[in-house]
């Protein structure tokens, strides 16, 4: 068996839950050694299902099981805090999710875990960070999808607002800490300090939305209103098997499709068709015509052919029959005990060092006795590297930064924001799309500088380079020659056309590591088609869950381009780890479709333990009644009743009104009955006051309760605004702006989350060619000349529709 990229560490954890133990499984996965320490009621997650029907009171449900796999797992009591320090004492991390001051509480606090561990990590995940003046307020899942811009009208502008489907938020909370963990890793390793990964769950779900300051910013200059998810066109439809996701980003995208459909008249309709009215519906019932007689499957592969981003919005049932995801045997029953359940596999593939599925998830206590008998020895103190800044714990590493869009850029952010030098190299032929979203010539003559590419092209350098021709690419190999890190995600077959494929890099670079992102994986029936972070949600299930149960399916919004950045991320620490120990560059592939799976597992779980189909719940949930969105005097508030106690505090915050005291509430299963009435008593209540007035009221009372936010609310929020978690940095044309940070803290570590606004284009050229690759003037001159390097893309006259907004 190969060793794990993160062979040695050490991992105690103490949390139940899904997002911080998902963070400690994928150390696991990894080749941590994890041990899951529980009380001896065990994690609360055991007893939810998914269960089989033939499963007996003692097993555990299907998402534990999923989240919990690779793990040994030890009971102890509450009050043996004595034997979880001495455990801790012979471990690199600690993950825990007790909530603000939970640790020092349990006897557990950091200064004194450090007093024998000084570099020790402990990961702390929490709904809204440690400290700030909400921190410890109620919330639920879904108040703080309201409070994060989550809950949104995505079925049109007349829909009510509805959350997104499924445990979403708590896999993408769960891969941010496990990309803080391994930055505090990297720290203590230069340092010989331990950090605290300080992680709000509120933060996760605003780093994940399309940059809404930034974008009103735009749209403002651009005399436009503020930008609504609300508006997109397209997206998920009905044809005449099921559902087709069909995602236009691109004004020739567009075109095309008003072609395929018969629809050309509304060719250059695009923006006002998003403003409704009547010419939307007159198009969206040409579309729908159209695809009635149409299958999924036919229609993908016509739009495809086109280059249009269309995908089948799978089910659990459907996707793992699917053409691509069997051939890349992504499914598997490996990490169940016994083949219990089906489920996804890993959301990365190391070359080097593969995850691997070590156990299934332990049994309660299984592995007591073997941890306590032979613990860890205590941590040595670690060597400390002179001159260590814990500010740049990723200094002296270099990375060629050739992703696009989303996924690809915002994951050479994040390593730049830590220190490492990250070049970002486009050609002025084709620079990276992702300019032209959400900008358009109405800003000016460097109108390609102003759009959203400035919110995740921070922290870097950018150098143009014409990779189709010969000398491009001649400097491109001088600079990979002594680079630590090569990033892609275009398309799988383009880095190899180019001949930078990985056998090639190899040769030229042995110890490096590259870091491919491809749509739909580097192989398989799928390999070449297109996508971006809706198409990868429709067709990952994610899609499939959300919304109401007699409407369509609803697509998140796109949030699975900046998760796969942060798997990206992850991978790349763990083979950075691997490489030190003397294990040699390697290639990683993140399979952005595998990523959005590893994030939805419940459809999958659910139906290979019971046959049955995961439905759309809508704003409700099986751990809360009543739970939903409800109309405000001047908005809307999301609201969550978990328990008796809760529901008896929002009866008294209202004054206990009559209406609402029938005796067959007074019982969680009675509230789930009857669901639907207290739904509209509770509307007849809202209705009458003020969002900010019931907030508090419910708030202050133990109730979780939030606001539905939109964009105008973000700057302002107390919490936000506490922990500093929009940053304004200045660019050289657009100017300064707010721009979204990271969801961690770091108590040793980078103390601001981003180290430069974005460069314009080719603004490091003469820097990295004439000062690191020793060109003179004249070579620089006669690159500029031919258009191997510049700062103006070719041919900006593009139609106005290429600014098409991606939701």
């Amino acid at each position: 068996m190969s060793v794990g990229a993160l062979d040695g560490l050490r991992v105690v954890e103490l949390a139940t839950g899904i997002a911080a133990p998902f963070a400690a499984r994928l150390l696991a996965d990894l080749g941590a050694d994890v041990v899951k320490v529980e009380d001896p009621q065990g994690d609360p997650l055991r007893r939810e299902g998914p269960f089989r029907s033939d499963d007996s009171a003692h097993t555990d449900g299907g998402v534990f099981g999923y989240v919990s796999a690779n793990k040994r797992g030890i009971v102890l009591d509450p009050s043996e805090i004595d034997r979880v320090r001495e455990l801790v004492t012979g471990a690199d991390i600690l993950v825990e999710n007790f909530g603000p001051g939970g640790l020092e509480e349990r006897g557990l606090a950091p200064a004194l875990l450090r007093e024998n561990n000084p570099a020790l990590v402990i990961a702390r995940l929490s709904d809204f960070g440690q400290d700030g003046p909400d921190a410890n307020l109620p919330a639920s899942t879904l108040t703080l999808q309201a409070r994060a811009g989550w809950v949104s009208a995505r079925g049109g502008a007349s829909s009510p607002p509805t959350q997104v489907g499924g445990a979403y938020l708590d896999f993408i909370a769960g891969t941010y800490l496990a990309v803080g963990i391994l930055t505090a890793v990297e720290t203590a390793r230069v340092t010989g300090r331990g950090s605290d990964v300080d992680t709000s769950l509120l933060e996760c779900a605003h780093s994940t939305t399309s940059f809404p300051v930034l974008t009103n910013g735009v749209l403002s200059r651009m005399g436009r209103g503020p930008n609504s998810p609300g508006h997109v066109l397209l997206g998920v439809k009905p044809c005449a098997d099921g559902w087709v996701g069909i995602n236009v980003l691109t004004g020739q995208q567009w075109r095309d499709v008003c072609s395929l459909v018969d629809a050309e008249e509304y060719a250059d309709k695009q923006d006002a068709l998003r403003t409704g009215g009547p010419d939307r519906v007159g198009f969206e019932a040409r579309v729908d015509a159209w695809l009635a007689d149409q299958r999924a499957e036919d229609v993908v592969e016509l739009c495809q052919a086109l280059r249009i981003p269309a995908v089948p919005v799978y089910d659990g049932a459907s996707i793992v029959r699917s053409a691509q995801w069997t051939e890349r045997e992504f499914f598997t029953r490996a990490g169940s005990r016994h083949g219990e359940f089906l489920h996804p596999s890993f959301p990365w593939r190391l070359s080097g060092s593969p995850a691997q599925w070590h156990r299934p998830a332990p049994r309660l206590g299984e592995h007591t006795a073997e941890v306590l008998a032979a613990p860890w020895p205590r941590r040595l103190p670690r060597a400390v590297t002179p001159g260590a800044d814990p500010q740049r714990p990723l200094a002296g590493v270099r990375v060629l930064d050739l992703g696009t869009f989303w996924a690809g850029g915002a994951c050479g952010t994040y390593l730049g924001a830590m220190g490492a030098d990250v070049v970002k190299i486009e050609s002025l032929q084709r620079p990276d799309g992702f300019r032209f979203n959400m900008s358009g010539p109405a800003l000016g003559p460097r109108w390609f500088e102003f759009g959203r590419f400035r919110a995740v092209n921070l922290n870097k350098r950018s150098l143009t380079l014409d990779l189709g021709r010969e000398e491009g690419r001649d400097l491109l190999e001088q600079l990979l020659a002594s680079a630590d890190i090569l990033l892609e995600n275009y398309s799988a077959r383009v880095i190899e056309t180019l001949g930078f494929g990985w056998d090639r890099v190899r040769e030229m670079n042995p110890n490096i590591v590259m870091v491919r992102m491809p749509g739909y994986g580097l192989e398989g029936p799928w390999r070449d088609y297109v996508g971006w972070g809706n198409a990868f949600e429709q067709v990952a299930g994610q899609s499939y869950i959300g919304g109401s149960p007699e409407g369509r399916p609803q697509t998140p919004g796109g949030y699975t381009d900046p998760l796969v950045a942060m798997h990206g991320v992850v991978a790349t620490l763990a083979a950075l780890q691997h490489r030190r120990r003397g294990g040699g560059g390697q290639l990683v592939e993140v399979c952005q479709i595998e990523v959005g799976a590893t994030a939805c597992p419940e459809p999958v779980i659910q139906h290979s333990m019971t046959g049955e189909i995961r439905q759309r719940i809508g704003n409700r949930s099986v751990s809360a009644a009543p739970q939903g969105v409800y109309p405000a005097a001047d908005g809307w508030i999301a609201l969550s009743v978990r328990d008796n106690a809760e529901w008896t505090a929002l009866l008294q915050a209202f004054g206990n009104p009559g209406h609402l005291e029938d005796s067959a509430f007074s019982t969680p299963e009675g509230r789930h009955v009857a669901h639907d009435r207290l739904d509209e008593l509770l509307a007849d209540t809202t209705s009458l006051h003020e969002v900010a007035y019931l907030t508090k009221l419910l708030s202050n009372s133990g109730v979780p309760a939030a606001k539905v936010a939109g964009s105008s609310d973000y700057l302002h929020d107390p919490q936000l605004s506490h922990r500093k978690y929009y940053e304004n940095l200045d660019h050289d044309d657009a100017g300064p702006d707010w721009y979204q940070g990271w969801p961690m803290r770091f108590s040793v570590g980078p103390e601001r989350s981003h180290r430069s606004g974005a460069p314009t284009l080719g603004r490091h050229s003469r820097e990295i060619l004439v000062g690191e690759l020793g060109l003179d003037d004249a070579d620089l001159a006669a690159l500029e000349q031919t258009g191997i390097v510049g700062t103006v893309p070719t041919g900006l006259q593009l139609p106005a529709s290429s600014t098409a907004d991606k939701p």
